[in-house]
């Protein structure tokens, strides 16, 4: 969302509010700043009652929290489709929901892929059959996280402007609020029913 909507935004608050290069720049700050003040929130959050906990709950836990991000970012987008309507007002709500929901996603995804880790290795160490080597990849799971949102930020602005040009400005930022919203309850899942794709990736089965 933040590869799709940075750069659309750039375009639009220029072509349909007229607002300036410099106010640009404060607009989208504002993002900066929600991520800012959500970040130790959502960081908090993620730790609650951590040693007191069992391992599905503090799993699902974390795993709504990255949930609602997508839903945050769902809302984000929503918000940019509503400026048409609403005004620039409209806009400042978007970018303030898109800021909140990356702190959220960051703090919240970090915790949960470290969880999965753990919970693969426990059932590693449990299964007879399996080797105990390579047992343990933070590493992978990490350097795969780093990937996949290098390639949101590389992908996104050139998706996202694509489609804007084709069907106007406010389609590629509702793509990828759909897709938000269709894997939010996914990752609700995952407490109950990880992904085996996880596992087979890291080769921990």
């Amino acid at each position: 969302a933040v590869g799709v909507i940075k750069p659309i935004s750039q375009v639009v608050l220029d072509e349909e509010f007229g607002v300036t290069m410099v106010n640009r720049s404060f607009i989208i700050s504002i993002a900066t700043v929600a991520y800012f003040l959500t970040t130790p929130i959502a960081g908090y959050w993620c730790d609650a009652n951590y040693g007191t906990d069992d391992e599905t709950s503090r799993l699902s836990r974390r795993s709504n929290l990255v949930a609602w991000s997508l839903l945050l970012m769902f809302g984000s987008c929503g918000f940019f489709g509503l400026r048409y309507w609403i005004g620039i007002w409209a806009f400042y709500i978007s970018v303030g929901l898109l800021g909140v929901a990356l702190g959220l996603f960051k703090c919240s995804s970090s915790s949960l892929l470290a969880d999965l880790v753990d919970r693969h290795r426990a059932r590693k160490r449990n299964d007879s059959t399996v080797e105990s080597e390579g047992d343990g990849a933070y590493s992978m799971v990490y350097a795969l996280a780093d990937v996949s949102d290098s390639l949101g930020l590389i992908v996104g602005p050139i998706a996202g402007l694509y489609l804007s040009q084709l069907y106007g400005p406010s389609v590629g930022v509702i793509a990828i609020g759909s897709l938000s919203l269709v894997l939010a309850p996914i990752l609700m899942r995952i407490p109950h029913d990880p992904p085996s794709l996880f596992a087979g990736l890291l080769h921990f089965e």
